[in-house]
């Protein structure tokens, strides 16, 4: 399972869903428009807080973000 990948999803669907763009998401979450890009595109895993900012910037509960990972993960732990 690719986590960065996975959580850049997210955060673009979510970002759409709010009808927001890149540059205004970062500037609310109080991130740069450049890490918020790197997530999107799956290239930087954000840390736990930044979660939280990007959760909170876009009005959802983090478990948003972190549950469809969680169970991914448990997937692929399972298949070993």
């Amino acid at each position: 399972m690719k986590i960065k990948k996975e959580t850049g999803a997210l955060v673009r669907k979510y970002r759409i869903q709010a009808g927001l763009a890149q540059e205004q998401l970062a500037s609310d979450a109080g991130i740069s428009h450049r890490f918020l890009q790197k997530i999107e595109a799956g290239n930087n895993l954000p840390s736990l807080v930044t979660l939280l900012k990007l959760s909170y910037a876009l009005k959802i509960t983090p478990e948003k973000f972190i549950s469809p990972i969680w169970k991914e993960w448990v997937k692929s732990q399972k298949s070993k």
